[in-house]
């Protein structure tokens, strides 16, 4: 009988490492001078192993944007951020309150927060920050952000 619950236990948690995200939703407002705030929703889904994973949302206008998100930990390294560490296109790759700097400097001062690059259907690209209300529970903890649309929108997102 120990022999068939350790097995139980053991393809459970199989099944576990093999399948485990988490799919939640952000709460956002999208914001742009002389237009009455709209209020969108965004969808994030974890990755199995690591700190990231993917956020998709479809504005009004019907453009659907979708990209991958990192949470900067410690660990994070410049070939974990990929296309989201460049690729601002004649943005600055930092907002003006982030500061400026090298790579280390900007893992250093802002473990704990989220960055996402988004790309839409429709050539805009949507970049994102948020600062997790738990960052030991990562984006399943909560948080509040934003995001920059090309077209200059911003949306205010919380969750």
């Amino acid at each position: 009988m120990g022999g068939t619950a350790a097995f139980a236990r053991w393809l459970a948690l199989a099944a576990c490492l093999g399948g485990c995200t988490y799919t939640g939703a952000i709460a956002g407002r999208l914001e742009a001078p002389g237009m009455q705030p709209k209020p969108i929703e965004m969808s994030y889904t974890t990755e199995r192993f690591g700190s990231g994973g993917t956020i998709n949302t479809t504005l009004p206008t019907g453009e659907y944007f979708t990209g991958r998100y990192l949470q900067i930990t410690s660990e994070s390294t410049a070939d974990t951020f990929g296309p989201g560490w460049g690729g601002w296109g004649p943005w600055n790759p930092f907002w003006g309150d982030w500061g400026g700097g090298d790579y280390a400097t900007f893992v250093q001062n802002y473990t704990g927060k989220v960055i996402a690059t988004l790309f839409g259907d429709q050539k805009n690209t949507m970049r994102c920050r948020f600062a997790l209300a738990d960052p030991a529970e990562g984006m399943t903890g909560g948080g509040v952000g934003e995001c920059q649309i090309t077209n200059g929108e911003t949306i205010q997102a919380q969750f």
